[in-house]
């Protein structure tokens, strides 16, 4: 290696994404060895990106320093071979007395973190996203999405951004934190774990390079589920539904099928049924339809959601239209988990379709996954305006 290629190109810096296939980059810390122009430097432990999806390595810009000034030094000191063993920083930032765990090394090397002032701001806290379910439950707090790996807990006096990272971690920035009342701050870190260095995702994209890439389908449905519990809660003051782990593990892992199977089909239903509609808390609905004067006795969850959307829409017909692809999901759930005969479930797939508005030639389970998707989407998001 030439030294000259470890000099970053003029006004360029290095970036968290792979030149090779453009995922988040990962900070790593492997041993570094190799000549470089003439000088033999090997560091252990040497902070580095690593991709995930390629496995491809790159050299954040600080080690790409320490690397150039270690050669240098040899030169100085006629060096033909260098061997360093790198200390990992332990930098207290000192912006709150609460003793979170996270690691220095993610500030100084992560890209884009660093700044002139309020040095450390940008440090990643790590946390078992199990903290977003107390912040759920409890009535002062909402939870608002907005993608399913990015939103923001909200109270009367503060908001804080969050991210979920690919490994199902909760990420939060220190500087971010340190504004919280220190209650707050002690719930919060009893469930800090500590920093697994991945921080690439639309909370990174977002926060820190202002980038908002187009989100999938499933992304803009559950924000508009989000919207609608949002809308519901700011009405009727009570959550239409509550945020459990499997909930939320289930919502981050549903991605378009890739095979139409049995097994798949049975899969794709039940995940979505589980995150959609029986996620949705009865007892809200009663105490919504209780405040509006309508009655909800021997009807279920879906039949009251319906009843209460009479209230603010133009008619009964308008509901009805509304909620109409939440019915189906659960029609799609019945018929492919096998609840009947199977004279019964086509009958019930048929209906389905029919409903959907799609060709009976055509109705295979990515048709009708991608439909399905998209009308649920646009249903929370009417649901949503109609309680507002």
């Amino acid at each position: 290696m030439n030294v000259g290629d470890l000099f970053p190109v003029e006004g360029t810096h290095r970036n968290i994404y792979c030149d090779k296939c453009h995922a988040h980059l990962e900070l790593s810390f492997f041993d570094f060895e190799d000549d470089v122009s003439g000088v033999h430097i090997r560091v252990e432990g040497l902070p580095q990106l690593r991709c995930p999806a390629c496995q491809s390595t790159f050299l954040p810009d600080r080690s790409r320093f320490a690397l150039i000034e270690t050669h240098r030094q040899a030169l100085d000191k006629r060096s033909l071979a260098v061997n360093v063993v790198r200390k990992k920083t332990s930098q207290n930032f000192g912006f709150t007395e609460v003793p979170f765990l996270y690691d220095s090394d993610d500030y100084h090397y992560i890209p884009g973190l660093r700044r002139e002032f309020d040095p450390g701001f940008l440090t990643p806290v790590f946390f078992n996203k199990e903290a977003l379910l107390k912040y759920d439950a409890h009535p002062s707090y909402r939870v608002d999405f907005a993608s399913r790996t990015y939103g923001t807990i909200r109270k009367d006096d503060f908001d804080i951004a969050f991210g979920i990272n690919r490994n199902g971690r909760l990420v939060m920035w220190l500087g971010d934190i340190a504004t919280l009342p220190e209650s707050e701050q002690f719930y919060l870190r009893s469930e800090n774990v500590a920093s697994d260095h991945s921080i690439g995702s639309e909370f990174y994209d977002g926060q820190i390079e202002c980038v908002f890439t187009e989100r999938t389908p499933e992304d803009k449905l559950f924000e508009q589920r989000s919207r609608f519990l949002e809308a519901f809660f700011a009405k009727f003051g009570v959550k239409a539904a509550h945020l459990e782990k499997e909930v939320l593990d289930l919502a981050i892992s549903i991605r378009r099928p890739v095979v139409d199977t049995p097994a798949e089909r049975r899969h794709v239903a039940d995940t979505l049924n589980k995150v959609y509609l029986e996620s949705l808390d009865n007892k809200a609905l009663a105490k919504a339809l209780d405040a509006v004067g309508r009655p909800y006795d021997g009807i279920g969850s879906l039949k009251r959601l319906e009843r209460l959307l009479e209230s603010t829409m133009a008619s009964p017909a308008e509901a009805a239209a509304t909620t109409a692809p939440l019915f189906v999901l659960y029609d799609l759930r019945v018929a492919y988990s096998h609840l009947g005969s199977v004279e019964g479930q086509a009958q019930i797939i048929t209906k389905v379709i029919d409903r959907l508005g799609i060709p009976a030639e055509s109705a295979d389970l990515f048709a009708i996954y991608d439909v399905l998707v998209n009308q649920l989407r646009q249903a929370f998001e009417r649901m949503a305006s109609a309680l507002r």
